[in-house]
């Protein structure tokens, strides 16, 4: 069994479609890139996807509310 791997770089990702047959296709600076998945890659993309955008959102409201939390105290102690 021969393994190939091949890297490939691209940046700006300005669209994204998922055709009927499951390619998943990244218009990206330069070109688009088409990758063939089956259902079970799909899905796993999809919760990996997923979680990252969970673990970015419970990131941005934890800050939100540090801010907050620092704006009160500052607010209490000119008053």
């Amino acid at each position: 069994m021969v393994k190939v791997s091949r890297v490939i770089e691209a940046k700006n990702v300005s669209h994204v479609y998922c055709g009927w047959s499951n390619d998943l296709k990244l218009t990206v600076e330069g070109g688009e890139v088409v990758i063939a998945l089956d259902e079970s890659s799909l899905r796993a993309i999809a919760q990996v996807v997923n979680n990252k955008i969970a673990e970015q959102d419970k990131e941005k409201a934890e800050a939100l509310a540090e801010a907050a939390a620092e704006l009160t105290a500052e607010e209490n102690e000119v008053e």
